[in-house]
Protein backbone atom coordinates (compact mmCIF):
# COMPACT_ATOMS: atom_id res chain seq x y z
CA UNK A 1 0.00 0.00 0.00
CA UNK A 2 1.30 3.45 -0.86
CA UNK A 3 1.41 6.08 1.85
CA UNK A 4 -1.21 8.24 0.24
CA UNK A 5 -3.64 5.42 -0.52
CA UNK A 6 -6.93 5.66 1.34
CA UNK A 7 -6.83 3.69 4.55
CA UNK A 8 -9.92 2.56 6.49
CA UNK A 9 -8.96 3.68 10.01
CA UNK A 10 -12.34 2.78 11.45
CA UNK A 11 -12.20 -0.71 9.99
CA UNK A 12 -8.74 -1.26 11.43
CA UNK A 13 -9.81 -0.19 14.90
CA UNK A 14 -12.96 -2.25 14.68
CA UNK A 15 -10.94 -5.30 13.71
CA UNK A 16 -8.40 -4.74 16.46
CA UNK A 17 -11.03 -4.02 19.06
CA UNK A 18 -12.58 -7.42 18.52
CA UNK A 19 -9.42 -9.44 18.41
CA UNK A 20 -7.89 -11.27 21.33
CA UNK A 21 -4.38 -10.19 20.42
CA UNK A 22 -4.86 -6.77 21.98
CA UNK A 23 -6.10 -8.17 25.29
CA UNK A 24 -3.39 -10.81 25.25
CA UNK A 25 -0.83 -8.07 24.71
CA UNK A 26 -2.03 -6.30 27.83
CA UNK A 27 -2.22 -9.56 29.77
CA UNK A 28 1.38 -10.50 28.90
CA UNK A 29 2.89 -7.29 30.15
CA UNK A 30 2.50 -3.51 30.20
CA UNK A 31 2.48 -3.57 33.98
CA UNK A 32 -0.35 -6.06 34.50
CA UNK A 33 1.66 -9.28 34.58
CA UNK A 34 -0.44 -12.26 35.59
CA UNK A 35 -3.69 -10.45 34.98
CA UNK A 36 -6.04 -13.33 35.72
CA UNK A 37 -4.59 -14.07 39.16
CA UNK A 38 -3.98 -10.54 40.34
CA UNK A 39 -7.30 -8.88 39.56
CA UNK A 40 -10.66 -9.40 41.28
CA UNK A 41 -13.40 -11.15 39.35
CA UNK A 42 -15.10 -9.54 36.38
CA UNK A 43 -17.97 -7.22 36.98
CA UNK A 44 -16.47 -4.14 38.59
CA UNK A 45 -15.28 -3.20 42.03
CA UNK A 46 -16.54 -4.72 45.22
CA UNK A 47 -17.63 -2.69 48.19
CA UNK A 48 -16.19 -5.49 50.33
CA UNK A 49 -12.67 -4.99 48.96
CA UNK A 50 -10.08 -4.03 51.54
CA UNK A 51 -6.75 -2.27 51.44
CA UNK A 52 -5.10 -5.60 52.21
CA UNK A 53 -5.94 -6.96 48.75
CA UNK A 54 -3.01 -7.61 46.44
CA UNK A 55 -2.10 -4.72 44.13
CA UNK A 56 -3.02 -5.49 40.48
CA UNK A 57 0.37 -4.67 39.01
CA UNK A 58 3.62 -6.38 38.23
CA UNK A 59 6.76 -5.05 39.95
CA UNK A 60 8.61 -4.48 36.67
CA UNK A 61 7.45 -0.94 35.92
CA UNK A 62 10.34 1.53 35.91
CA UNK A 63 9.97 4.14 38.61
CA UNK A 64 8.83 7.52 37.26
CA UNK A 65 10.78 10.66 38.07
CA UNK A 66 9.68 12.62 41.17
CA UNK A 67 8.18 15.47 39.14
CA UNK A 68 5.93 13.06 37.26
CA UNK A 69 4.87 11.37 40.49
CA UNK A 70 3.99 14.68 42.13
CA UNK A 71 2.05 15.85 39.10
CA UNK A 72 0.20 12.55 38.84
CA UNK A 73 -0.87 12.84 42.49
CA UNK A 74 -1.68 16.54 42.62
CA UNK A 75 -3.64 16.74 39.37
CA UNK A 76 -6.13 14.86 37.22
CA UNK A 77 -3.34 13.56 35.04
CA UNK A 78 -0.04 14.89 33.70
CA UNK A 79 -0.28 17.60 31.09
CA UNK A 80 2.69 18.32 28.83
CA UNK A 81 2.88 22.00 29.80
CA UNK A 82 2.49 21.37 33.53
CA UNK A 83 5.18 18.70 33.47
CA UNK A 84 7.51 21.24 31.88
CA UNK A 85 6.47 23.78 34.50
CA UNK A 86 7.16 21.57 37.50
CA UNK A 87 10.54 20.62 36.07
CA UNK A 88 11.41 24.29 35.62
CA UNK A 89 10.04 25.58 38.94
CA UNK A 90 10.93 22.61 41.09
CA UNK A 91 8.49 20.51 43.08
CA UNK A 92 8.18 22.79 46.11
CA UNK A 93 7.61 25.97 44.10
CA UNK A 94 5.10 24.23 41.86
CA UNK A 95 3.09 22.94 44.80
CA UNK A 96 3.11 26.35 46.46
CA UNK A 97 1.81 27.81 43.22
CA UNK A 98 -1.02 25.27 43.25
CA UNK A 99 -1.80 25.92 46.92
CA UNK A 100 -2.17 29.61 46.12
CA UNK A 101 -5.06 28.71 43.86
CA UNK A 102 -6.80 32.09 43.90
CA UNK A 103 -3.73 33.65 42.28
CA UNK A 104 -4.28 31.41 39.24
CA UNK A 105 -6.68 33.26 36.95
CA UNK A 106 -9.54 31.01 35.93
CA UNK A 107 -12.00 33.71 34.94
CA UNK A 108 -12.19 32.47 31.34
CA UNK A 109 -12.90 28.90 32.39
CA UNK A 110 -15.53 29.97 34.92
CA UNK A 111 -17.18 32.14 32.28
CA UNK A 112 -17.50 29.03 30.11
CA UNK A 113 -18.95 27.12 33.06
CA UNK A 114 -21.57 29.86 33.51
CA UNK A 115 -22.38 29.81 29.80
CA UNK A 116 -22.54 26.08 29.28
CA UNK A 117 -23.74 24.81 32.65
CA UNK A 118 -25.87 27.66 34.04
CA UNK A 119 -27.98 25.46 36.32
CA UNK A 120 -24.91 24.85 38.49
CA UNK A 121 -25.04 28.53 39.48
CA UNK A 122 -28.75 28.79 40.26
CA UNK A 123 -30.21 29.30 43.74
CA UNK A 124 -32.54 26.77 45.40
CA UNK A 125 -35.66 28.90 44.69
CA UNK A 126 -34.66 29.22 41.02
CA UNK A 127 -34.12 25.48 40.71
CA UNK A 128 -37.30 24.72 42.61
CA UNK A 129 -39.27 26.64 39.98
CA UNK A 130 -38.36 23.99 37.39
CA UNK A 131 -38.50 20.99 39.70
CA UNK A 132 -38.97 18.08 39.09
CA UNK A 133 -38.80 18.46 35.30
CA UNK A 134 -35.25 19.84 35.54
CA UNK A 135 -33.74 16.96 37.55
CA UNK A 136 -31.90 15.39 34.60
CA UNK A 137 -30.62 18.75 33.34
CA UNK A 138 -29.35 19.74 36.78
CA UNK A 139 -27.63 16.38 37.22
CA UNK A 140 -25.96 16.37 33.81
CA UNK A 141 -24.78 19.97 34.15
CA UNK A 142 -23.38 19.38 37.62
CA UNK A 143 -21.51 16.33 36.37
CA UNK A 144 -20.30 18.01 33.18
CA UNK A 145 -19.07 21.08 35.09
CA UNK A 146 -17.08 18.86 37.45
CA UNK A 147 -15.56 16.94 34.54
CA UNK A 148 -14.83 20.15 32.63
CA UNK A 149 -12.89 21.62 35.54
CA UNK A 150 -11.00 18.39 36.15
CA UNK A 151 -9.90 18.26 32.52
CA UNK A 152 -9.11 21.91 31.89
CA UNK A 153 -8.65 23.87 35.10
CA UNK A 154 -5.14 25.07 35.86
CA UNK A 155 -6.06 24.91 39.55
CA UNK A 156 -5.52 21.18 39.52
CA UNK A 157 -4.67 20.65 43.18
CA UNK A 158 -7.73 22.68 44.15
CA UNK A 159 -9.94 20.46 41.98
CA UNK A 160 -8.38 17.37 43.56
CA UNK A 161 -9.35 18.72 46.98
CA UNK A 162 -12.84 19.62 45.74
CA UNK A 163 -13.34 15.99 44.78
CA UNK A 164 -11.77 14.82 48.06
CA UNK A 165 -14.12 16.89 50.22
CA UNK A 166 -17.11 16.10 47.98
CA UNK A 167 -16.53 12.45 48.84
CA UNK A 168 -15.79 13.18 52.50
CA UNK A 169 -19.04 15.15 52.88
CA UNK A 170 -20.87 13.05 50.31
CA UNK A 171 -24.39 14.06 49.27
CA UNK A 172 -26.17 12.05 46.60
CA UNK A 173 -27.40 14.56 44.06
CA UNK A 174 -30.61 12.87 42.89
CA UNK A 175 -32.33 12.41 46.22
CA UNK A 176 -35.72 14.03 46.73
CA UNK A 177 -35.20 17.79 46.70
CA UNK A 178 -31.44 17.24 46.41
CA UNK A 179 -31.10 18.57 42.85
CA UNK A 180 -32.41 21.95 44.01
CA UNK A 181 -30.01 22.13 46.98
CA UNK A 182 -26.74 20.43 46.01
CA UNK A 183 -25.52 23.07 43.51
CA UNK A 184 -25.42 25.66 46.31
CA UNK A 185 -23.62 23.19 48.61
CA UNK A 186 -21.04 22.60 45.91
CA UNK A 187 -20.37 26.33 45.55
CA UNK A 188 -20.74 27.64 49.11
CA UNK A 189 -19.43 24.68 51.11
CA UNK A 190 -17.08 22.44 49.15
CA UNK A 191 -15.52 24.82 46.63
CA UNK A 192 -15.50 27.77 49.05
CA UNK A 193 -13.51 25.84 51.69
CA UNK A 194 -11.60 23.13 49.79
CA UNK A 195 -8.24 24.76 50.55
CA UNK A 196 -9.36 26.73 53.58
CA UNK A 197 -9.88 25.62 57.18
CA UNK A 198 -11.43 22.32 58.21
CA UNK A 199 -13.35 23.79 61.15
CA UNK A 200 -14.97 26.36 58.88
CA UNK A 201 -15.70 23.67 56.30
CA UNK A 202 -17.30 21.49 58.97
CA UNK A 203 -19.50 24.35 60.20
CA UNK A 204 -20.52 25.21 56.64
CA UNK A 205 -21.40 21.59 55.92
CA UNK A 206 -23.48 21.29 59.11
CA UNK A 207 -25.58 24.29 58.01
CA UNK A 208 -25.72 23.23 54.37
CA UNK A 209 -29.36 22.70 53.55
CA UNK A 210 -28.36 19.97 51.11
CA UNK A 211 -26.69 18.10 53.98
CA UNK A 212 -29.56 18.83 56.36
CA UNK A 213 -31.96 17.33 53.83
CA UNK A 214 -29.77 14.39 52.77
CA UNK A 215 -29.07 13.18 56.33
CA UNK A 216 -32.55 14.00 57.65
CA UNK A 217 -31.53 16.61 60.20
CA UNK A 218 -34.08 19.03 58.77
CA UNK A 219 -36.78 17.24 60.80
CA UNK A 220 -34.63 16.57 63.88
CA UNK A 221 -36.60 17.98 66.82
CA UNK A 222 -36.75 17.63 70.57
CA UNK A 223 -39.88 15.51 70.64
CA UNK A 224 -38.45 13.03 68.08
CA UNK A 225 -34.64 13.27 67.76
CA UNK A 226 -33.18 11.95 64.50
CA UNK A 227 -29.69 10.44 64.91
CA UNK A 228 -28.74 10.09 61.26
CA UNK A 229 -26.65 13.26 60.89
CA UNK A 230 -25.16 12.90 64.38
CA UNK A 231 -23.88 9.40 63.58
CA UNK A 232 -22.40 10.31 60.18
CA UNK A 233 -20.92 13.52 61.58
CA UNK A 234 -18.75 11.50 63.96
CA UNK A 235 -18.20 8.35 61.93
CA UNK A 236 -17.56 9.88 58.48
CA UNK A 237 -16.91 13.61 58.88
CA UNK A 238 -14.69 13.81 61.96
CA UNK A 239 -13.67 11.09 64.44
CA UNK A 240 -13.91 7.98 62.29
CA UNK A 241 -15.64 4.74 63.17
CA UNK A 242 -12.96 3.94 65.77
CA UNK A 243 -12.75 7.49 67.07
CA UNK A 244 -13.84 6.75 70.61
CA UNK A 245 -17.45 7.92 70.62
CA UNK A 246 -20.28 5.88 72.11
CA UNK A 247 -23.93 5.29 71.27
CA UNK A 248 -24.79 7.72 74.02
CA UNK A 249 -22.61 10.36 72.33
CA UNK A 250 -24.63 9.83 69.15
CA UNK A 251 -27.86 10.43 71.04
CA UNK A 252 -26.48 13.52 72.76
CA UNK A 253 -25.13 14.99 69.52
CA UNK A 254 -28.50 14.42 67.88
CA UNK A 255 -30.12 16.41 70.70
CA UNK A 256 -27.61 19.23 70.16
CA UNK A 257 -28.65 19.53 66.51
CA UNK A 258 -32.39 19.61 67.06
CA UNK A 259 -33.89 22.70 65.46
CA UNK A 260 -31.23 22.94 62.73
CA UNK A 261 -33.39 22.92 59.61
CA UNK A 262 -34.18 24.68 56.33
CA UNK A 263 -36.92 26.76 54.79
CA UNK A 264 -39.13 24.36 52.87
CA UNK A 265 -41.22 25.19 49.78
CA UNK A 266 -44.03 27.57 50.63
CA UNK A 267 -42.51 28.84 53.90
CA UNK A 268 -43.73 32.46 54.22
CA UNK A 269 -40.91 33.38 56.63
CA UNK A 270 -37.98 32.96 54.24
CA UNK A 271 -36.63 31.75 50.93
CA UNK A 272 -36.71 28.06 50.14
CA UNK A 273 -33.37 26.41 50.82
CA UNK A 274 -32.17 28.88 53.44
CA UNK A 275 -30.74 27.51 56.68
CA UNK A 276 -32.76 28.37 59.79
CA UNK A 277 -32.51 27.51 63.49
CA UNK A 278 -35.91 27.01 65.13
CA UNK A 279 -35.65 27.41 68.89
CA UNK A 280 -39.15 26.05 69.46
CA UNK A 281 -38.16 22.53 68.35
CA UNK A 282 -34.69 22.54 69.93
CA UNK A 283 -33.88 20.44 72.98
CA UNK A 284 -32.66 23.12 75.37
CA UNK A 285 -31.77 20.80 78.24
CA UNK A 286 -28.12 20.15 79.27
CA UNK A 287 -26.18 17.56 77.26
CA UNK A 288 -22.78 15.87 77.48
CA UNK A 289 -20.70 14.98 74.41
CA UNK A 290 -17.38 13.14 74.65
CA UNK A 291 -17.12 14.22 78.27
CA UNK A 292 -17.88 17.87 77.51
CA UNK A 293 -20.87 19.64 79.09
CA UNK A 294 -23.12 21.40 76.55
CA UNK A 295 -25.19 24.02 78.36
CA UNK A 296 -26.09 26.65 75.77
CA UNK A 297 -29.64 25.55 75.10
CA UNK A 298 -29.74 27.07 71.60
CA UNK A 299 -27.94 26.95 68.24
CA UNK A 300 -24.64 27.16 70.08
CA UNK A 301 -25.14 23.56 71.28
CA UNK A 302 -24.47 22.23 67.78
CA UNK A 303 -21.73 24.78 67.12
CA UNK A 304 -19.94 23.73 70.30
CA UNK A 305 -20.14 20.10 69.22
CA UNK A 306 -18.57 20.99 65.85
CA UNK A 307 -15.72 22.81 67.58
CA UNK A 308 -15.11 19.86 69.91
CA UNK A 309 -15.03 17.44 66.99
CA UNK A 310 -12.85 19.64 64.78
CA UNK A 311 -10.20 19.90 67.53
CA UNK A 312 -10.33 16.24 68.60
CA UNK A 313 -7.11 14.17 68.13
CA UNK A 314 -9.14 11.36 66.53
CA UNK A 315 -10.35 13.79 63.86
CA UNK A 316 -6.77 14.85 63.09
CA UNK A 317 -5.77 11.19 62.70
CA UNK A 318 -8.84 10.34 60.61
CA UNK A 319 -8.39 13.24 58.19
CA UNK A 320 -4.62 12.66 58.00
CA UNK A 321 -5.15 8.98 57.18
CA UNK A 322 -7.63 9.78 54.40
CA UNK A 323 -5.35 12.45 52.92
CA UNK A 324 -2.34 10.12 53.00
CA UNK A 325 -4.42 7.39 51.41
CA UNK A 326 -5.38 9.81 48.65
CA UNK A 327 -1.92 11.23 47.99
CA UNK A 328 0.41 8.35 48.94
CA UNK A 329 -1.11 4.87 48.90
CA UNK A 330 -3.74 2.54 50.26
CA UNK A 331 -1.48 1.67 53.20
CA UNK A 332 0.42 4.89 53.91
CA UNK A 333 3.28 4.74 56.43
CA UNK A 334 2.34 5.66 59.98
CA UNK A 335 5.13 8.25 60.10
CA UNK A 336 3.46 10.17 57.27
CA UNK A 337 0.03 9.97 58.94
CA UNK A 338 1.50 11.21 62.22
CA UNK A 339 3.24 14.16 60.54
CA UNK A 340 0.07 15.18 58.72
CA UNK A 341 -2.09 14.77 61.84
CA UNK A 342 0.34 16.91 63.83
CA UNK A 343 0.22 19.66 61.20
CA UNK A 344 -3.58 19.48 61.17
CA UNK A 345 -3.65 19.90 64.96
CA UNK A 346 -1.02 22.63 65.33
CA UNK A 347 -2.52 24.68 62.47
CA UNK A 348 -6.03 24.28 63.90
CA UNK A 349 -7.24 22.53 60.78
CA UNK A 350 -5.61 24.73 58.15
CA UNK A 351 -5.88 22.61 55.03
CA UNK A 352 -2.98 24.20 53.16
CA UNK A 353 -0.57 23.71 56.07
CA UNK A 354 -1.80 20.16 56.48
CA UNK A 355 -1.09 19.47 52.81
CA UNK A 356 2.34 21.08 53.08
CA UNK A 357 3.22 18.58 55.81
CA UNK A 358 1.98 15.74 53.62
CA UNK A 359 3.96 16.97 50.62
CA UNK A 360 7.08 17.16 52.82
CA UNK A 361 6.94 13.46 53.68
CA UNK A 362 9.34 11.18 51.86
CA UNK A 363 6.48 8.83 51.00
CA UNK A 364 4.65 11.43 48.93
CA UNK A 365 7.40 11.56 46.31
CA UNK A 366 9.11 8.21 46.76
CA UNK A 367 6.12 5.86 46.60
CA UNK A 368 5.04 6.40 43.00
CA UNK A 369 2.66 3.88 41.43
CA UNK A 370 1.16 2.86 44.78
CA UNK A 371 -2.35 3.95 43.77
CA UNK A 372 -4.72 3.01 40.97
CA UNK A 373 -6.47 5.97 39.39
CA UNK A 374 -10.19 6.30 39.87
CA UNK A 375 -12.39 6.79 36.78
CA UNK A 376 -12.54 10.58 37.19
CA UNK A 377 -8.75 10.76 37.02
CA UNK A 378 -8.54 8.29 34.15
CA UNK A 379 -11.03 10.14 31.92
CA UNK A 380 -9.52 13.56 32.60
CA UNK A 381 -6.02 12.16 32.06
CA UNK A 382 -7.01 10.84 28.63
CA UNK A 383 -7.77 14.36 27.45
CA UNK A 384 -4.84 15.98 29.26
CA UNK A 385 -2.33 13.51 27.80
CA UNK A 386 -3.71 12.85 24.32
CA UNK A 387 -5.05 16.29 23.49
CA UNK A 388 -3.08 18.85 25.52
CA UNK A 389 -3.90 21.61 23.02
CA UNK A 390 -7.66 21.08 23.22
CA UNK A 391 -9.36 24.49 23.47
CA UNK A 392 -11.16 25.46 26.63
CA UNK A 393 -14.42 24.86 24.74
CA UNK A 394 -13.96 21.16 23.95
CA UNK A 395 -17.56 20.21 23.42
CA UNK A 396 -21.05 21.66 23.47
CA UNK A 397 -23.35 20.28 26.17
CA UNK A 398 -25.01 17.79 23.81
CA UNK A 399 -21.71 16.13 23.04
CA UNK A 400 -20.60 16.15 26.67
CA UNK A 401 -23.05 13.26 27.13
CA UNK A 402 -20.21 10.97 26.04
CA UNK A 403 -18.29 11.79 29.22
CA UNK A 404 -21.45 11.44 31.31
CA UNK A 405 -22.03 7.91 30.09
CA UNK A 406 -18.34 6.99 30.08
CA UNK A 407 -17.96 7.85 33.75
CA UNK A 408 -21.26 6.17 34.54
CA UNK A 409 -20.06 2.96 32.89
CA UNK A 410 -16.85 3.13 34.89
CA UNK A 411 -18.78 3.55 38.13
CA UNK A 412 -17.84 7.00 39.42
CA UNK A 413 -20.40 9.48 38.22
CA UNK A 414 -19.87 12.68 40.26
CA UNK A 415 -22.42 13.25 43.03
CA UNK A 416 -24.03 9.83 42.47
CA UNK A 417 -22.54 7.63 45.21
CA UNK A 418 -25.65 6.45 47.10
CA UNK A 419 -24.35 6.33 50.68
CA UNK A 420 -22.80 9.05 52.88
CA UNK A 421 -19.28 7.56 52.84
CA UNK A 422 -18.39 8.75 49.32
CA UNK A 423 -16.66 6.86 46.51
CA UNK A 424 -14.01 4.35 47.70
CA UNK A 425 -10.38 5.38 47.51
CA UNK A 426 -8.90 1.90 47.50
CA UNK A 427 -7.05 0.35 44.58
CA UNK A 428 -8.78 -2.98 45.22
CA UNK A 429 -12.18 -1.44 44.49
CA UNK A 430 -11.34 0.12 41.12
CA UNK A 431 -8.81 -2.32 39.64
CA UNK A 432 -11.24 -5.08 38.73
CA UNK A 433 -11.12 -7.05 35.49
CA UNK A 434 -14.51 -5.69 34.42
CA UNK A 435 -13.48 -2.13 35.20
CA UNK A 436 -10.27 -2.47 33.23
CA UNK A 437 -12.02 -3.95 30.23
CA UNK A 438 -14.36 -0.98 30.13
CA UNK A 439 -11.41 1.41 30.34
CA UNK A 440 -9.70 -0.37 27.46
CA UNK A 441 -12.83 -0.17 25.34
CA UNK A 442 -13.20 3.53 26.06
CA UNK A 443 -9.56 4.11 25.21
CA UNK A 444 -10.19 2.81 21.71
CA UNK A 445 -13.64 4.26 21.21
CA UNK A 446 -13.03 7.82 22.34
CA UNK A 447 -9.77 8.43 20.52
CA UNK A 448 -10.07 6.27 17.44
CA UNK A 449 -12.80 8.59 16.22
CA UNK A 450 -15.25 5.76 15.57
CA UNK A 451 -18.23 6.92 17.64
CA UNK A 452 -20.86 8.00 15.09
CA UNK A 453 -21.87 11.62 15.56
CA UNK A 454 -19.58 12.27 18.51
CA UNK A 455 -16.48 14.30 17.80
CA UNK A 456 -15.18 14.09 21.35
CA UNK A 457 -11.77 15.74 21.08
CA UNK A 458 -9.15 16.22 18.42
CA UNK A 459 -5.92 14.27 18.84
CA UNK A 460 -3.08 15.63 16.72
CA UNK A 461 -1.03 12.49 16.14
CA UNK A 462 0.98 14.12 13.38
CA UNK A 463 2.28 16.73 15.83
CA UNK A 464 3.20 13.99 18.32
CA UNK A 465 5.14 12.09 15.68
CA UNK A 466 7.34 15.04 14.70
CA UNK A 467 8.28 13.29 11.46
CA UNK A 468 8.80 9.76 12.82
CA UNK A 469 7.88 7.18 10.17
CA UNK A 470 9.19 3.82 11.43
CA UNK A 471 7.57 1.65 14.05
CA UNK A 472 10.52 2.14 16.41
CA UNK A 473 10.52 5.90 15.92
CA UNK A 474 6.75 6.18 16.26
CA UNK A 475 6.73 4.08 19.44
CA UNK A 476 9.33 6.32 21.09
CA UNK A 477 7.60 9.51 19.99
CA UNK A 478 4.23 8.43 21.38
CA UNK A 479 5.72 7.16 24.65
CA UNK A 480 7.30 10.58 25.13
CA UNK A 481 4.20 12.54 24.11
CA UNK A 482 1.45 10.48 25.78
CA UNK A 483 2.94 8.43 28.59
CA UNK A 484 5.59 10.96 29.66
CA UNK A 485 7.39 8.30 31.72
CA UNK A 486 9.86 5.49 30.92
CA UNK A 487 8.61 2.18 29.61
CA UNK A 488 10.11 -1.17 30.56
CA UNK A 489 12.25 -2.53 27.72
CA UNK A 490 10.32 -5.78 27.53
CA UNK A 491 7.01 -3.89 27.37
CA UNK A 492 8.32 -1.69 24.61
CA UNK A 493 9.42 -4.79 22.71
CA UNK A 494 5.93 -6.30 23.09
CA UNK A 495 4.37 -3.21 21.52
CA UNK A 496 6.85 -3.19 18.65
CA UNK A 497 6.33 -6.90 17.99
CA UNK A 498 2.55 -6.49 18.06
CA UNK A 499 2.65 -3.56 15.64
CA UNK A 500 4.92 -5.43 13.25
CA UNK A 501 2.28 -8.13 13.05
CA UNK A 502 -0.65 -5.75 12.77
CA UNK A 503 0.90 -3.43 10.19
CA UNK A 504 3.02 -5.92 8.25
CA UNK A 505 6.21 -3.87 8.51
CA UNK A 506 9.63 -4.19 10.09
CA UNK A 507 10.45 -2.08 13.14
CA UNK A 508 13.06 0.03 11.34
CA UNK A 509 11.45 0.15 7.92
CA UNK A 510 9.79 3.28 6.62
CA UNK A 511 6.10 2.62 7.19
CA UNK A 512 4.27 2.22 3.88
CA UNK A 513 1.57 -0.29 4.82
CA UNK A 514 -0.41 2.26 6.82
CA UNK A 515 -0.24 5.97 7.68
CA UNK A 516 2.13 6.76 10.57
CA UNK A 517 -0.84 8.40 12.28
CA UNK A 518 -2.56 5.01 12.44
CA UNK A 519 0.43 3.44 14.12
CA UNK A 520 0.54 6.40 16.52
CA UNK A 521 -3.15 5.94 17.36
CA UNK A 522 -2.66 2.23 17.99
CA UNK A 523 0.31 2.86 20.27
CA UNK A 524 -1.54 5.59 22.15
CA UNK A 525 -4.51 3.25 22.68
CA UNK A 526 -2.18 0.61 24.11
CA UNK A 527 -0.35 3.06 26.36
CA UNK A 528 -3.48 4.59 27.87
CA UNK A 529 -4.76 1.05 28.47
CA UNK A 530 -1.57 0.00 30.24
CA UNK A 531 -0.95 -0.08 33.96
CA UNK A 532 1.61 2.70 33.44
CA UNK A 533 -1.20 5.11 32.65
CA UNK A 534 -3.55 3.92 35.40
CA UNK A 535 -1.14 4.14 38.33
CA UNK A 536 -0.29 7.16 40.45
Amino acid sequence: MEKNEAFDLEAMFDRLHNRREFLQLLGRGLGYGALATLLPACGGGSTNATDDDAPPIAPTIPKPDPEYTVLKRSSFGPHRDELASIRTLGIDAYLEQQLDHLAIDESALEAEIALRFPLTLKTPPELLAGFPDNIFDVATQMIAAAQYRQMFSRRQLFEIMVEFWSDHFNIQLVNGLGPTLKPLDDRAVIRAHALGNFRELLHASAKSTAMLFYLDNFFNQAIAPNENYARELMELHTLGVDGGYTENDVKEVARCFTGWTLRLPGDPLGDYGDYVFVQAIHDDQPKAVLGNAILGGDQSDGEQVLDILAAHPATANFIATKLCRRFIGDRPPQAAIDAVANAFTTSHGDIKNTLRALFATAAFVDSGDHKFTRPSEYLAALVRALAPDTPRVPYPPAKSQFWFYAQSILGQLPFYWPTPDGYPDLQSYWASTGGLLNRWRLSFLSFAGIIPGVDVIQVDYAAMLNGADTINGIVDAIIDAVLMRPLNGDDRALIVQWLEGELGAGADEELTTAPPELAAALIAAVLVSSAYFHLR
